[in-house]
Order: structure tokens, then C-alpha cells, then sequence
């Protein structure tokens, strides 16, 4: 299809207008503007764009909760325009589908993202970016709910999309190689994550300076990942903080990207013995996600395991059994019962029942912690190996020391393994 100037000149606006809609941070969406149509007798009604722009304001503020209502509003009008295969159409629905993927509602917002991404392969280029926006939030729905193989194939689409329209060094581009970097990372591929953030991070630096949120994002990614992988704390503490330094400086303190931030300092302090550093982070961090995001996101069971574990580790136990317990609710009512984020919120019921010498009940969340991490992500996976771990600690400390030997010794098989793909 050939493209006049106009035409040309709206697909350059577009990585402005659209590019953050990529980085799987809560950083924004696709901010396609829709024609100004109203309702037939409802001339005093919103538009259609002016909904739009609500939703669009209240979204890249990091108000999902109210960015709902307008996006609804203007999904109805679309519907009752009867504008029922047309890029605006596929621009609403793609919209839609972001809020409730941020809202933490994954099951409403993978159709949502599948009929928008119909819409699109219809009726627009193989190579237009809005194309790549609806793949990357349908890769980032898999992702959420542990389908790694599907959210892998769909990165890609949107990466190669990107690549046609932008080149390989464009912000959008690197925003998806973040995403597949976070992939990496869930399936226990470090070096790979490691390889693929370096990527991100250098693309974006060179693209939008020292000082911008994505690159807030960027470096809370990599300072997860050396947490995660162990031997690397000298790394983790400057990045999470230099992260935080550029959120306040932008004025995006109430953002769930701080948030996240918050919470994964406030954690690499409680695994370093800091308590008094992580604890004010920790409620800082739950008190913004209760605000922002709601009271039965995902997310919120991270801050809720966090306060948990800090509870614990004070032997506050009284304070640490009602978190604990709301995180794997909220786990097991978003998730359902086999994602591989619950096995934290088991783990860390196991780790109240531990301190309160309940063996059998800790041993029991370990294991079916354990058997949730065999069963999504395979016998060999780094997850499985630090679980194998705890169960040897806890076995030990109940005095089943030959169970406990037999456990060290299958733990450090599977890290070893996992750390020489």
C-alpha cells in the first residue's frame, strides 16, 4: 500500500506519540488519536477523542483505575458507531486491552489484544507500528500469566515490525528487547537477559539521554537480574538507586515504576540483613501499589511479601500472618493455582511457619512451591534449584539431616546445571 506525504509524516510522529507503550513498566500505551465522533442524540456527550485523551492522561499518570471508565466510554461509542473494523476500532480495543493487562486483569485483556491485533493485520501494513504494539501487549499477557513460549513468538513479531519501520536502534525497539530480556529472565536464562538489558539499556541511553524513565525502568530490570542471580550485590544497591534518583527527578514518584523499585531495594536489604532500610521502603512501596493499582493486583502480593518477610525476620509474627496470607490470595485468585509467582508467596508462608517451628506446615508449602516451579518452568530452571535449597535448610533444621543432605545435594546439581546453559 503506498503512502502518501501525510501519510509519511504521521508514521515519523509516531514514536513519539506511541513509543512508550513498549516498555512493560507501566509506562504508557498506544496514544493513537480517534476521529471526534459522538453518539447519535447525545450531542452534549464526550467525543470520542476527548474520552481518548481522558484515558490517555489518566494512564500516563499512572491512574489505571480511573483511565478505565473514559476507554470504556470510548470503546462504546466505536461500537455503537458501528466502526466495527477499522484501525480506530483496533486503537480502542488495544488501549482497553493495556489498562486491563496494568490493572493486573489478564484474562479480560488477551481477547482484547487478540481482536485488536485481527483488526490490525486486516487493515494495516505488515510493517506499521501500531501492528507491533498490539504483539508486544499480547506477548506481555502470556508473559504475565507464565506462557513463555507464546510470549516469546509474539516479542519477535513485534521486534521485526519495529525493525521494517524503525531500524534497530530506535527506543520502541529497545523497549521489546527489555520485554524479551524480562523473559529471559523468568525461563532462567540469565546471561541471555544480561546480554539483551545491556542491549536496552545502551539504546536507550544514546536515544533519550541519561535522565528519562525508561531508563529508570531499564536499570531497576538490571539490578533485579544481578539480584537474582547472586554474586553481584555491589551491582544491585547502586542501580536500584540511581533508578530511584531518576524517578524523583522526572516527578514520577507516584508511578507504579518507583513502586516496583521500592519493593526490589526494600527486598535485596532484607536478604542483606539491612531490616531498618527495607522497612520503610517496603511500606512506602505497599502504600503506592494499594493507591495505584488496587487492592487485588498481582503486584500488591510483592509488597505484602516484602512487609511479610521483614515481619519475620523481626519475629513479629502476629504483624507478618495477615500479609502473607493476603499475597497468596491475591496470588491464587489473579494467577490461579500453578502460576510460578505464587511459589513466592508460598514460600514465604513457609517461612512463617518455620520461625513458629510448624515443620510440617512449612514443608508443605515448600513442596507444593517446589512442584508449581518443576511443573511451569521444568525441572532445571534456577527457581528450582533455590527451592530444592530451602527445603534442604528446612529439613535440616527439623533434624532430618539425611533428607537434608540428599536436598543440598539435588539443589546444587540443578544451580550448577542452570548456570552452564
Amino acid at each position: 500500500m503506498k503512502m502518501d506525504d501525510s501519510d509519511k509524516n504521521k508514521k515519523l510522529l509516531l514514536p513519539r506519540l506511541w513509543k512508550k507503550s513498549l516498555l512493560a513498566l507501566g509506562l504508557g500505551f498506544a496514544l493513537i488519536p480517534l476521529n471526534a465522533l459522538t453518539v447519535a442524540g447525545q450531542a452534549s456527550s464526550p467525543t470520542i477523542e476527548e474520552l481518548d485523551q481522558q484515558a490517555t492522561a489518566y494512564y500516563t499518570a499512572g491512574k489505571y483505575i480511573q483511565a478505565l471508565s473514559p476507554a470504556l466510554q470510548a470503546f462504546e461509542f466505536h461500537q455503537s458507531a458501528k466502526t466495527t473494523a477499522t484501525p480506530g476500532l483496533g486503537a480502542s480495543l488495544n488501549k482497553l486491552a493495556e489498562i486491563y493487562r496494568s490493572l493486573g486483569d489478564y484474562d479480560r485483556a488477551q481477547p482484547l489484544f487478540e481482536k485488536s491485533l485481527q483488526i490490525y493485520e486486516e487493515s494495516l501494513d505488515s510493517n506499521d507500528p501500531q501492528l507491533a504494539a498490539s504483539y508486544n501487549g499480547l506477548a506481555l499477557v502470556h508473559y504475565h500469566k507464565g506462557e513463555f513460549g507464546p510470549a516469546e513468538k509474539y516479542f519477535y513479531k513485534a521486534l521485526k515490525v519495529l525493525d521494517q519501520s524503525f531500524g534497530p536502534r530506535h527506543p520502541n525497539q529497545a523497549a521489546v528487547i527489555n520485554n524479551l530480556a524480562r523473559l529471559h529472565e523468568a525461563a532462567g536464562a540469565f546471561p541471555q537477559a544480561e546480554s539483551l538489558y545491556e542491549q536496552s539499556l545502551e539504546i536507550l541511553q544514546t536515544s533519550l539521554g541519561s535522565v528519562h524513565p525508561d531508563i529508570a525502568a531499564s536499570l531497576n530490570n538490571q539490578a533485579l537480574l544481578y539480584h537474582r542471580m547472586g554474586g553481584h550485590d555491589e551491582k544491585v544497591e547502586p542501580l536500584y538507586k540511581r533508578a530511584l534518583s531518576i524517578y524523583r527527578e522526572v516527578s514520577q514518584t507516584n508511578f507504579p515504576g518507583f513502586s516496583d523499585t521500592l519493593c526490589n531495594l526494600g527486598d535485596f536489604y532484607l536478604d542483606i540483613g539491612e531490616y531498618k532500610k527495607a522497612h520503610p521502603l517496603l511500606v512506602q512501596s505497599l502504600s503506592l501499589r494499594n493507591k495505584t493499582l488496587g487492592p487485588n493486583h498481582p503486584d500488591l502480593a510483592h509488597s505484602l511479601d516484602g512487609l511479610a518477610k521483614y515481619y519475620i525476620a523481626i519475629g513479629q509474627y502476629d504483624h507478618a500472618e495477615p500479609l502473607v496470607g493476603r499475597s497468596l490470595s491475591i496470588r491464587e485468585n489473579a494467577l490461579g493455582q500453578n502460576h510460578p509467582d505464587l511459589a513466592y508467596s508460598l514460600e514465604t508462608m513457609a517461612a512463617f511457619y518455620k520461625e513458629l517451628g510448624d515443620y510440617e506446615k512449612a514443608t508443605s508449602f515448600l513442596q507444593r512451591a517446589l512442584e508449581i516451579r518443576k511443573g511451569s518452568l521444568g525441572n532445571s530452571h534456577p527457581d528450582v534449584g533455590k527451592s530444592l535449597h530451602k527445603l534442604a535448610e528446612l529439613y535440616d533444621e527439623a533434624g532430618d539431616h539425611e533428607r537434608a543432605e540428599t536436598m543440598y545435594y539435588r539443589s546444587v546439581k540443578v544451580l550448577k546445571e542452570s548456570s552452564h546453559p
